[in-house]
Parts: structure tokens; C-alpha cells; sequence
């Protein structure tokens, strides 16, 4: 296969082992490796980009974020690409989310370019992840008050009817929005056509990258549309059945045990 010359890897339940965290050392020596071998690094991920500084701020060399599950795309502190859903779309599928009973998540939120908004008194199904996640977060009165540019609309539903949910959401809504489990009862509502995989591509393209040339790891079916795009798609030892489908590679180990970085190990020794 063509030389690997960008990776591109999802955060929670991929580069992340369950206690939230990583092998610092380890990774900051990859980074340098990788700068030599003029690989690039992006992070990928339907978080939001104020969490992802956090979470990479022990290795403060990781500088481009494909936030927002594509919506959202920074490098080096420059915003590159944005796409974000229109209001009045917004507001529409809000209003219906919350009027019909079958679709009501137990919250909604909608992640903007200033926040995080969520209904004062609406209880997420674990508040410590809400509190993990979200360090950015607006109380409002109403969600259809809301004026920002918004990248996002996330609900929680019971963790067992997500796939089910989100395949109910696309078809509620057909050409307004894209709905994808993102894991954790949690179900991501983005631009129609937007996926990590056109936010990847978009970056590589101006990087000069095709995307045989690019290495992706995920583990949730949020991930599936950027591991089916690339030239060596990376699935998770602990990830999903249908994201395993579409992979071209299993990791050996998985997210607690330095999945992502053996992998990474292997690229760099050009033995994947």
C-alpha cells in the first residue's frame, strides 16, 4: 500500500483507555518520529474543540482537530473549514424531537461555536460525563432561542436504542441532518453529507494527501464512513461490529492497552 502519510484517530474508546487518558511519553516520542517521518496527526472526534485542548494539552505538539465529527476543522489554532446547520433547520428538528414522545432523548443539547446548550434543569443520563465532556456549557430557557452558529445537536437515549434511534432520526429528517451513534447513549445530529471522513478528506486535500495515503482509528459507528474512506482503516480490538466490518485492520490490542500506539509503532517501522 502507498506510504502512510497522515493518521487520523478517534478519541473516547479509541486513543483513550476507560480511565480517560493515554501514555504521554510514549506518544510525545511518536509525535517526534512522526515529524520526521513527515507524517501528520489529527484528532478526529464528535467532541467539541475546547475538550480536545484539554485532553491533548499533555502533549501540547498535537495541533489539528477535526472536531464536531467533521464540522469543525483547526489547525494550529486557525479555523480551516467550519460547517455548521443551518438555524432555522435547527430549530425545526429540535421542535420536533421534543414534541413527539417516540424521539425525546432524556437531554438535548446544541454545540456551538460559544457554547454548549443545554435546558436549565434537564438531567443528562450521567451528569460526571456531561461535566467530563462539556466545560463549555450555556443554561438557556428554550434551545429554539438559541443564536449561534451550530456545529451539533446531541441527545442522550437509553444506550441500547441508539443505532435503532439514530436510523429513526435519518429517516424523520432525509437531507436535513445526519444522525450517528457516537457511543455512550449518545447519538450526534450534524449536517446532512458531514462526517469525520469529509472533514479528514478536506484537510488531507489541502495537505496535498490522497486518501490511500491516510491511516484512520475509530471504534463507534460514528467512525465507519472515515475507516471505510482511507487507505488503512483501523478498528478498535473493543470496538463495534459494524465498525470492525468496514476496517482493514484490527488492532491487536485494544484502547487500555496502547491499541492506537502499537499501531502507530508499526507505521512507523512500515510494517502495516
Amino acid at each position: 500500500m502507498p506510504k502512510i502519510k497522515m493518521i487520523a484517530t478517534d478519541v473516547d474508546g479509541t486513543f483513550l483507555n476507560h480511565d480517560r487518558d493515554y501514555n504521554h511519553a510514549r506518544f510525545a516520542q511518536q509525535l517526534q518520529r512522526l515529524t520526521a517521518a513527515n507524517i501528520r496527526f489529527v484528532v478526529a472526534s464528535g467532541n467539541h474543540l475546547g475538550h480536545l485542548h484539554k485532553v491533548f494539552a499533555p502533549t501540547p505538539a498535537v495541533q489539528t482537530f477535526v472536531a464536531e465529527n467533521g464540522g469543525l476543522i483547526v489547525d494550529h489554532g486557525q479555523t480551516l473549514f467550519e460547517t455548521a446547520i443551518p438555524l432555522p433547520t435547527v430549530r425545526e428538528v429540535v421542535h420536533a424531537i421534543l414534541a413527539d414522545d417516540t424521539i425525546r432523548p432524556q437531554v438535548l443539547r446544541l454545540s456551538g461555536a460559544h457554547g454548549t446548550y443545554v435546558v436549565q434543569g434537564n438531567q443528562p443520563l450521567d451528569p460526571d460525563a456531561q461535566d467530563y465532556f462539556i466545560d463549555n456549557l450555556v443554561t438557556v430557557p428554550d434551545l429554539l432561542t438559541v443564536d449561534d452558529t451550530i456545529y451539533k445537536i446531541n441527545g442522550e437515549w437509553p444506550n441500547d436504542s441508539i443505532q435503532a434511534m439514530a436510523a429513526k432520526l435519518n429517516q424523520r429528517f432525509p437531507q436535513q441532518i445526519h444522525a450517528t451513534a457516537s457511543g455512550f447513549g449518545s447519538i450526534d445530529i450534524i449536517a446532512p453529507h458531514m462526517n469525520k471522513a469529509i472533514g479528514i478528506t478536506q484537510l488531507a486535500q489541502a495537505w496535498g494527501i490522497a486518501p490511500s495515503e491516510i491511516a484512520a482509528f475509530g471504534d463507534n459507528d460514528n467512525d465507519q464512513e472515515m475507516l471505510r474512506h482511507v487507505g488503512l482503516g483501523v478498528a478498535m480490538r473493543n470496538g463495534t461490529d459494524s465498525v470492525k466490518r468496514v476496517a482493514n485492520l484490527l488492532t491487536p490490542t485494544d484502547n487500555d492497552h496502547d491499541g492506537v500506539l502499537n499501531v502507530i509503532d508499526a507505521i512507523l517501522a512500515d510494517e502495516v
